[in-house]
């Protein structure tokens, strides 16, 4: 699949408005704002940056479903828990509004992964912790004190999740 150079930078833009939007609104009670930017700017990013729509809003649609699945899994081990649902065990929409977006940032802007999977796993490791980290020093979750039940967990998931989704990416959108 081939990205328009104007592509990468609109995608990356978008992906951060998406998770400052996400997050902090989770942080300030308007939990609502970064899902339904993520709503908006998703189909737009699909239908004008990428070519292989039908195979894009699967990517999609796998990515926000299987994010929900090990968020949730985190919320319950505890790993993290999100400050406006300390009571709740699933993960809330603005996380799983997170995953959505990340999608289009692994099929465009990340697109120079493909078939590196050690790199992706080395990127993941390091880059996906510290977005929660940023959560947290943003006020919308709580991070677990011991590294071995916080961070640890995350930089693993990362580790295996962004080649997973690199992968997936690549066999639904090549032909």
């Amino acid at each position: 699949m081939r990205i328009k150079k104007s592509s990468t930078p609109i995608n990356f833009i978008l992906f951060q408005v998406c998770w400052f939007a996400s997050v902090m609104g989770a942080a300030h009670n308007y939990d609502w704002l970064g899902p339904i930017l993520v709503t908006i700017t998703v189909p737009l990013q699909i239908f004008l940056l990428t070519e292989r729509y039908k195979e894009e809003i699967w990517f999609v649609f796998i990515c926000g479903i299987a994010g929900f699945i090990l968020e949730t899994i985190l919320i319950l081990d505890k790993v993290y828990t999100p400050l406006e649902q300390m009571d709740l065990l699933i993960c809330p929409p603005w996380m799983a509004a997170l995953w959505f977006n990340f999608a289009m940032l692994v099929s465009i802007s990340l697109s120079w992964l493909k078939r590196k999977y050690l790199l992706a796993a080395t990127l993941g490791g390091l880059a996906g912790p510290v977005a929660y980290w940023g959560g947290e020093k943003l006020g919308a979750i709580t991070i677990a004190d011991a590294f071995w039940q916080g961070y640890f967990p995350l930089i693993v998931m990362w580790a295996i999740a962004l080649p997973l989704l690199v992968h997936l990416h690549s066999r639904l959108t090549d032909q």
